[in-house]
């Protein structure tokens, strides 16, 4: 007889009758087997037992009836390698083994495996198998059985049950081997061209699908050719509101002339789609472009659900297309619906493939373009930091040029001032005061500004010496007594040190004090101004200067010490200065190691720390 597998046909010297024979040999208790691993157990059947054949590779080809019943797969659903998804997966590499021999003549075997029943238990079976075929050195297929032999645990702790199953073993097995000459012989005359017809179909999908447009006309025209009595075939897919079946291919327009269009009713089509089983419909009486026979089987599989119908029809011959094509169609139906699913997969893998690379050159472009805008603000960053030392620069240039005529201008007007009596009047010597008192005004702004630009472009070194802290402080607040005392506001001093004397730069330090007090006469006009100093531990001491001044607004605080920040900007404001006395005081302490804070609020008055170490190194 003639066998099929995949695109290869090939002639079998083994006859029906002996394929039959080998069959009931193999179930008979004195077969005899080869596999070391059980050829030491008594033969068992069970009920069921289930027949089988295929070929070398493991690739089935005929599953008896009882397969289902122990299963609950139907056995069209598990040909080819499909029945592995049952067997328990530790036992699958043993099972394809067995059948997969290089001895010649390949002797029979057996083998014990665990198979999944219906209940969703896996029970142990025993897997015996004999070539069909042991003469043909070129392709061979086994037959064989599977029992099941959970029951003989039972039989090895009672001898009594042990000879009742025996009794029962060689009934059921005269039986089996009864059933078995039935479904074999069936297999012979039909099971041939039912599996060469799968096979073909499935060849013919995988040579001819694309995208899932072409997978569909795919489809159809694999239909047409592996069905025999099949003229036509249309594919329909269930649209995506769920509302229709949408016809997506057609197969087998060669077949008709003029144009015409192969035509299924479409009660029939939603008949297959909504009960999910397939549908044969015949007419003895043909007419218009209705077949003469028709059928319908849902697209559908465990995995995806029902996606649409396949259908086949014969225009003119009412029995080309009966029962077993009917089950032909229904096993397609399943596989179209795997092919779909997977070409509907591949369609979105690509389509996320192709956004992934879109995302990619778009991620791509904006690392581009943040790669630029940082060349650009570093560039942007050097030009500004050029331009600030360039600031600096003349600032330092101008604020030297302008201090020494004002020099000049103030000693001129102290020496005018001397001499008065002899020549000056009483008008001139106050014009000259306010000459003189402008001069000195001037000459400190200039030197803030003098100072703030060694200090940006880093000229600005410490000169460290030790000194008494605390004559220091009472020396600075001493400078703005009688302008406090002018505005009838007290300052008072204290001084809790156990060693009076640091290391640090006087001069600075004192530049510093001298800031911070001043602004607090300047905007205190009642109540007192607070100098206190303290050590905070043996190594770090703090000088608060506490007024109860006008304060600070609250959006004011964290700019207080930025460079021209002042509370009041405008023109016309009641406090003179440039805003620069605090931001210097700022800078210097920094440079001593310390923190400068402030706490304040409106009509309250001021508080400003600084903390600072004891003894300060140049080099640190």
């Amino acid at each position: 007889m003639t066998q099929y597998h995949g695109n290869n046909c090939f002639r079998s010297d083994f006859s029906d009758a002996e394929i039959l024979q080998k069959v009931s040999e193999i179930t008979s208790p004195q077969a005899q087997v080869c596999d070391r691993e059980t050829q030491d157990d008594r033969p068992q059947s069970a009920t069921p037992q289930i027949s089988w054949k295929a070929y070398a590779d493991g690739w089935v080809t005929y599953l008896g009836q009882h397969w289902e019943e122990y299963t609950g797969v139907p056995a069209a659903a598990a040909l080819g390698f499909g029945y592995l998804a049952r067997v328990h997966p530790e036992d699958r590499p043993r099972l394809l083994a067995s059948s997969r021999t290089c001895e010649f003549p390949p002797p029979s075997y057996e083998i014990k495996f665990r198979l999944r029943t219906r209940e969703g238990t896996y029970r142990w079976n025993l897997a015996r198998g004999t070539p069909a075929n042991p003469d043909n050195q070129e392709v061979l297929e086994w037959v064989g059985t599977y029992t099941d032999i959970d029951a003989i645990a039972k039989t090895q702790t009672d001898p009594q049950a042990e000879l009742e199953f025996l009794s029962h073993q060689a009934r059921s097995e005269a039986k089996f081997r009864a059933e078995n000459l039935c479904e074999a012989g069936t297999v012979r005359d039909a099971g041939r061209d039912y599996f060469h017809a799968l096979e073909l179909f499935t060849n013919l999908l995988s040579q001819r699908a694309g995208n899932l447009c072409q997978l569909l006309q795919a489809i159809a025209d694999a239909a047409v050719e592996a069905i025999a009595g099949a003229e036509f075939c249309l594919v329909a897919l269930l649209e995506s509101d769920c509302s229709d079946l949408k016809l997506s291919a057609v197969g087998g327009t060669d077949n008709f002339s003029g144009g015409k269009t192969p035509h299924v009713q479409k009660k029939l089509l939603w008949e297959a789609f909504a009960t999910g089983e397939s549908v044969l419909w015949r007419s003895e009486y043909h007419q218009g472009l209705l077949p003469a026979a028709a059928c319908a089987a849902a697209i559908e599989s465990e995995e995806t659900g029902r996606l649409g119908v396949l259908a086949i029809g014969n225009a003119k011959d009412s029995t080309a297309i009966d029962g077993e094509t009917q089950q032909l169609l229904a096993v397609m139906g399943k596989q179209a619906a795997m092919a779909i699913n997977n070409a509907r997969a591949i369609e979105i893998l690509k389509k996320q493939e192709q956004l992934l690379d879109l995302q990619n050159e778009l991620l791509i472009r904006q690392q581009e373009e943040l790669e630029n805008q940082g060349r650009r603000i570093q560039q942007q960053k050097l030009q500004l930091l050029e331009a600030a030392k360039l600031k600096s620069q003349f600032l330092g240039t101008i604020s030297h040029e302008l201090r020494t005529p004002m020099n000049s201008i103030i000693g001129f007007s102290q020496l005018l001032l001397r001499q008065h009596k002899q020549l000056l009047s009483a008008q001139q010597t106050e014009m000259v005061g306010r000459i003189l008192h402008n001069g000195k005004n001037l000459l400190l702004l200039i030197n803030d500004i003098l100072d703030l630009s060694k200090i940006e472009s880093g000229r600005t070194e410490l000169e460290t010496e030790e000194f008494d802290l605390a004559h220091l402080v009472m020396d600075v607040a001493m400078q703005f007594g009688n302008q406090a005392t002018e505005k009838n506001v007290a300052i008072s001093v204290s001084a809790c040190l156990q060693n009076q004397f640091i290391v640090n730069d006087k001069l600075r330090l004192q530049q510093v004090l001298v800031n911070l007090i001043s602004n607090a006469v300047k905007f205190t006009h009642q109540g007192s101004i607070c100098i206190e100093v303290r050590e905070l531990d043996s190594d770090r001491l703090i000088i608060t200067v506490q007024d109860t001044g006008i304060g600070i607004c609250e959006t004011d605080i964290p700019h207080i010490f930025d460079k021209f920040h002042q509370a009041d900007q405008s023109a016309t404001r009641q406090y003179s200065g440039t805003g620069l006395g605090l931001a210097i005081s700022a800078s210097l302490v920094k440079m001593m190691y310390g923190t400068i804070t402030v706490e304040s609020q409106p009509k309250q008055g001021s508080t400003f720390q600084i903390e600072f170490p004891r003894n300060i190194k140049p080099n640190k």
